[in-house]
Parts: C-alpha cells; sequence; structure tokens
C-alpha cells in the first residue's frame, strides 16, 4: 500500500479553494476531510494529517484560525512551543507592587493561542474566510 505526501503550495491552494466555498469551517477534522477531497481528484494516493493542515491554514492571511480551549488544573510554569503551531511562546509578564516580574502566562509569538498560569488546552478549532 503507497501513499504519496502533497506539497504545501497544493495543500494551500486547495485549503483555500475549501474555504472560498463554505467561509466558515467548524472543525479541523471537517476541513481534513474537504481538503482530502478535493487533493484526491488530483492523485488518488494522497495523505495527509489534521495538524499539518491546521499548520499551513495558519500561515494563510485570509483565514483567520479561532482556537477555543479548555481550562485545566495543571500549573504552568514553562512553556517552550505552542500547541498549536509549534512556534515559540514568550512569557506575559507583569510587575507587583514591590517592584518585582511575575510571569502571569505565556503567549504564541505566530498564532492567537496563549495561556495563563493554569494550562488551556485547544478543544476546537474554527477556520473562518476574512
Amino acid at each position: 500500500m503507497s501513499y504519496r505526501i502533497p506539497g504545501d503550495d497544493e495543500v494551500r491552494e486547495m485549503i483555500v479553494k475549501v474555504m472560498q466555498v463554505n467561509r466558515i469551517v467548524e472543525s479541523q477534522a471537517q476541513l481534513l476531510r474537504e481538503v482530502l477531497e478535493h487533493l484526491r481528484v488530483r492523485n488518488p494516493e494522497y495523505k495527509l494529517t489534521g495538524k499539518r493542515v491546521r499548520r499551513i491554514a495558519l500561515t494563510i492571511p485570509e483565514i483567520k484560525v479561532e482556537i477555543r480551549c479548555k481550562e485545566t488544573d495543571e500549573e504552568v510554569t514553562e512553556m517552550k512551543k505552542c500547541p498549536v503551531c509549534g512556534s515559540k511562546m514568550e512569557r506575559l509578564e507583569n510587575l507587583t507592587l514591590e517592584g518585582r516580574k511575575i510571569t502571569v502566562g505565556f503567549r504564541c509569538t505566530f498564532c492567537p493561542y496563549w495561556t495563563g498560569k493554569k494550562l488551556r488546552v485547544p478543544t476546537r478549532y474554527i477556520f473562518r474566510l476574512r
């Protein structure tokens, strides 16, 4: 059983095509299904993951990715990579009344993901055409 992996440009083209038809896609799984459907017209052996579709969609300026999260009880002391896109996270700091810096959370340097001291876990991605 063989398979082929489409290039980023080809995937990007199909994401835009799907979004122009639908305007809003309510989940990563739905976007993956529809993009794969269009890609397999070109080559039925194409395979693709939802994570790759999401990461490529984040790079397309015409598409806004909304991230729905659930807050957990887990405390975050350090976060280096974004769970959504894999980019670097930066500390969100604040000054106390005594003048000390404290970390109040983390923010992705690329996508809209952020978390406070309690870990926010992404649960749903909504894709909108701008």
